[in-house]
């Protein structure tokens, strides 16, 4: 199975804090609120993982995004969006916004290797609380292609009335912020209560 995207895809929506947020399941609040690495998690949930790296480059980020990042004063970013698959269904599609100095201290040759494979395994980076949002799943698949079997595709295009919902939390590493967001995917097992 492979993802065709115009990346960037983007990730341009209101996002809440938890205290404004009305989270409607349990499951799916569990997921959302998870502080662990989501990659872990993913790959335990199922029992073939793998990652789609859709791009990485330099970009500006959204007037969202930077609002978040104003502590890391004039710089230049990367953005870099992956998907994360769980039994060849895409799962999490995840967008990182990364300032180039923490590209070039710590993160050189990424490559298709988990961001929170790094993250999680250096005590320097330190999590802020998350923030959420919800979006139409027609609004963002109109970036996002998935190339597999019918039965996929035909369960996606079955999908496209679906609310969406993401996170994102910022990373401090030393003097440098990093944001690092997440849409579940209506594959996800963060939807499972939902399914009839």
């Amino acid at each position: 199975m492979s993802i065709t995207a115009d990346f960037p895809v983007g990730l341009a929506v209101d996002w809440l804090s938890l205290a404004e947020a009305n989270i409607p399941e349990p499951t799916l609040k569990d997921w959302l609120l998870d502080t662990g690495s989501l990659t872990e998690r993913v790959q335990s949930a199922c029992g073939e993982f793998s990652l789609q790296l859709l791009g990485q480059q330099a970009l500006e980020p959204h007037s969202t995004e930077l609002a978040l990042l104003q502590a890391n004063g004039q710089t230049a970013y990367q953005i870099r969006e992956i998907v994360l698959c769980g039994d060849e269904q895409p799962w999490v599609f995840a967008r990182s916004v990364i300032p180039q100095a923490i590209i070039e201290a710590e993160l050189s040759n990424l490559g298709s290797e988990p961001l929170g494979k790094r993250l999680f395994n250096d005590k320097r980076f330190v999590r802020s609380e998350f923030q959420v949002c919800t979006l139409p799943y027609e609004q963002f698949s109109q970036h996002l292609a998935e190339q597999s079997n019918s039965q996929s595709s035909a369960q996606l295009k079955n999908d496209t009335k679906q609310k969406l919902w993401g996170r994102r939390s910022v990373f401090t590493f030393e003097s440098h912020h990093l944001i690092v967001a997440e849409v579940f995917l209506p594959g996800s097992p963060a939807y499972a209560q939902n399914e009839g």
